[in-house]
Formats: structure tokens, sequence, C-alpha cells
């Protein structure tokens, strides 16, 4: 790979992890932009998605770069919360390492299934909707290994298993939402590639 071509990949990871980056800053400072809320109820975050969007583009470094971006911003809304289980995440063990984890796997997912020849936009979906489910769980994981008291008297005795099974309605609609957005996104953005590739190829010829 020559110097030149190595530049503009790395100047396009910068761009693309520069671009989400802020785009999860604003989800998380707006939360009126970061969160679609049901009419029977239940609220549906966006912040995880431009993380796994970053990671299935750009790759394992990209997402986890932008995984970080998450999760301080989480640690910054943590900072100024009133209490309960939010305040939990002033601890970056709890707010900002699943959140690199997410971005890592999201990326391994996708190119494992891509080594398996998945069309890329299934396998998309696919990572997408693993990585929401997998990030749900190093968020629970993290907070019993690292303030697992603290969580178990806030929830008033209730242990890991039980703290997944009372996330898992929101985990699903989140996983649904984010194969839907992550698939759509990429799958365009792939079919872009793949024409401007080809007129490329005719050019030359």
């Amino acid at each position: 790979m020559s110097t030149a071509i190595a530049n503009h990949n790395l100047n396009k990871k910068l761009a693309i992890i520069g671009v989400l980056g802020a785009l999860t800053v604003l989800f998380g400072l707006l939360p009126v932009i970061g969160y679609i809320r049901l009419p029977w109820g239940l609220a549906i975050t966006l912040l995880h998605i431009p993380t796994i969007l970053g990671a299935l583009i750009a790759g394992p470094l990209a997402g986890t770069c932008i995984g970080i971006i998450f999760g301080l911003t989480s640690l910054y809304q943590a900072s100024q919360s009133a209490g309960g289980l939010d305040l939990l995440f002033v601890n970056p063990l709890i707010s900002v390492l699943p959140r690199m984890l997410l971005g890592f796997v999201a990326a391994l997912i996708f190119i494992g299934l891509v080594k398996t020849r998945c069309p890329k936009a299934l396998a998309a979906t696919i990572s997408a909707i693993l990585a929401t489910l997998c990030h749900t769980l190093f968020v629970a994981l993290a907070l019993f290994a690292f303030a697992g008291a603290q969580v178990t008297t806030l929830l008033e005795g209730a242990g890991l298993s039980a703290f997944i099974l009372i996330l898992l309605p929101n985990a699903t609609a989140e996983a649904i939402t984010a194969g839907i957005i992550c698939g759509g996104v990429t799958g365009v953005l792939y079919a872009t590639a793949g024409k401007q590739s080809k007129l490329s190829q005719k050019s030359e010829k």
C-alpha cells in the first residue's frame, strides 16, 4: 500500500470518527434527539448507533474511538445526575469501558460475518443487533463488577440475572432499531461505493 493511499485511508477514518463522535455528543447533550419515545412508554436510545456505524464503516479502531466518546458523554451525564443508577456511571470502568468494547465487538462480528461471504448489508444488520445486545450485557456486568453492592441496594436485592431481564425489553427494541438504521445506512454506502468503483473501472478502459 502506497503512502498516499495509507494517508487517504487514515484521513477518511479520522473524518468518520470526527463526524460520528460529534453526532454522539449531540445525542448525549440533547436527549430529545438521542431518544425515541414510543407511544406505550418505552424509550429507545440512539446513542450507541454512531459507535456501531463507525465500527462497520471504518473498522475496530474507529469503533473503539467513537465508543470512548460515547462513554465520556455517558460519564458527563452521570456527573449531572441527582442519584440512582445513573450516578454510578461516574466510574469510567462502568461508563467508558463497555462503550469501548461495543465498537470493537461490532467490528469483529461484522468482519467475521463478511469472511463467511455474508452480504455486507445483511452482515451490518446482524452485527448491529448482536453488538447492541452485547453492549447491554457489558453495561450490566460492569455495574455488578465495579458497583455491585450499590446496584443490589438500588434494585432492592435483585441480582445480575434479574437486572438483565429488566433491561431485556429495552435492549431488544434498541437492537432492532440499530439493525434497521445501520443496515439501511451501510447498505446505501456499499451500493454507492460499488457504483463508483464500476464507473472508475469504465473510465480507466
